[in-house]
C-alpha cells in the first residue's frame, strides 16, 4: 500500500504537476502486474492522483496515458474508472493531438478490458465520440480517422452497449463517407457503417441512401459510397440479405457505372 501512501502525498504537495506524466506512466504500468497487491495499490493509488488533478488541467495527461497503455497492456483487472476522467477531458477539451489519442486510448481499453468491466462506460465515451465526429470538420482527418476506427471497434466488442447509439452512429458514419478531406476518413466511415450493419435488420434504407450518394457525388465521393454499399449489402446476410427493390437498385447502379465507364473511353 506504499504507493496509495505515495499518491495522497503527492496530492498535498504544491509543485506536484511537475511529476504527473511520471505518475500516470510509473502507475498505469502497474495496473497489469501479475501481483495481486501490487496492481490493486496501484489502482487505487492512480484514482487518488487523477481526483487530485485539476479537472481543466486533466487534458495533458492523455498522451502519456495512451501510450503507457499501449506499451504494457494495462488497464488490466480492475476495469478503467481511474482513467475515464482523462480520456474523456481530452476528448472534449483537448488539442487535436491529445483528442487523437484520446480516442486511440478508447479503442485499446475496449480491446483490452473484460467486457462487464468497460460496460459502465460504453456510454460515456461513445457519447462524447459522436459528437467529435459530428463536429469533425474543424478537425484534421488524423482525429477523424482516429474517432471512426474507435467506433467501429466498439461495435465489433461491445455492440449490445453502445445499441442505444446506433441510429446516431447511422446518420454519422453515412455523412462522413461524404467527407472531402481526406479517402481515408471516408474509407474508416464506411468500414465503420458496415460493421454496424452486422446489428441492424433494416438494412434497405440505409443501401437506398447510399445509392443516392454514389449517384449524386463526384467520382472520388461516389467510390466512397459504393464502398460503403458494398460492405453493408455483404453484411446484411447476418439478417438474411437485403430486398429484392434495395437489390434491383444495385444492380442498376452497378450498370450504370458500367456503361459510363464503357462510354467514357470514346470521350
Amino acid at each position: 500500500m506504499l504507493l496509495l501512501g505515495w499518491s495522497v502525498a503527492f496530492a498535498l504537495v504544491r509543485d506536484s504537476s511537475l511529476y504527473r506524466v511520471d505518475w500516470v506512466r510509473q502507475l498505469v504500468s502497474l495496473f497489469d502486474d501479475q501481483e495481486v497487491l501490487v496492481h490493486t495499490a496501484a489502482w487505487q493509488a492512480f484514482d487518488v492522483f487523477v481526483k487530485s488533478v485539476p479537472k481543466d488541467e486533466l487534458e495533458s495527461l492523455v498522451v502519456p496515458l495512451r501510450r503507457t497503455i499501449e506499451s504494457t497492456g494495462a488497464p488490466g483487472r480492475y476495469g478503467v474508472a481511474p482513467v475515464v476522467p482523462i480520456i474523456i477531458a481530452g476528448l472534449t477539451n483537448g488539442s487535436n493531438e491529445q483528442r487523437e489519442n484520446a480516442a486511440y486510448a478508447i479503442g485499446d481499453l475496449v480491446e483490452r478490458t473484460e467486457k462487464s468491466a468497460i460496460k459502465p462506460f460504453a456510454v460515456p465515451f461513445t457519447g462524447p465520440l459522436i459528437r467529435a465526429a459530428t463536429q469533425a470538420i474543424t478537425y484534421p482527418p488524423g482525429v477523424k480517422t482516429a474517432i471512426f476506427s474507435v467506433l467501429a471497434s466498439m461495435l465489433e466488442r461491445i455492440p449490445g452497449h453502445v445499441k442505444p447509439f446506433f441510429p446516431q452512429l447511422q446518420c454519422t458514419f453515412v455523412k462522413a463517407i461524404g467527407d472531402t478531406s481526406s479517402a481515408v476518413v471516408r474509407t474508416r466511415a464506411a468500414d465503420a457503417l458496415g460493421v454496424l450493419m452486422h446489428s441492424q435488420p433494416r438494412v434497405d434504407p440505409v443501401v437506398t441512401e447510399l445509392i443516392a450518394g454514389a449517384r449524386s457525388s463526384e467520382e472520388d465521393i461516389a467510390a466512397s459510397f459504393v464502398l460503403a454499399l458494398s460492405n453493408v449489402v455483404k453484411s446484411s446476410s447476418a439478417h438474411g440479405g437485403i430486398g429484392d427493390k434495395a437489390r434491383e437498385a444495385c444492380i442498376e447502379l452497378v450498370n450504370d457505372t458500367s456503361r459510363e465507364t464503357h462510354l467514357g473511353k470514346f470521350y
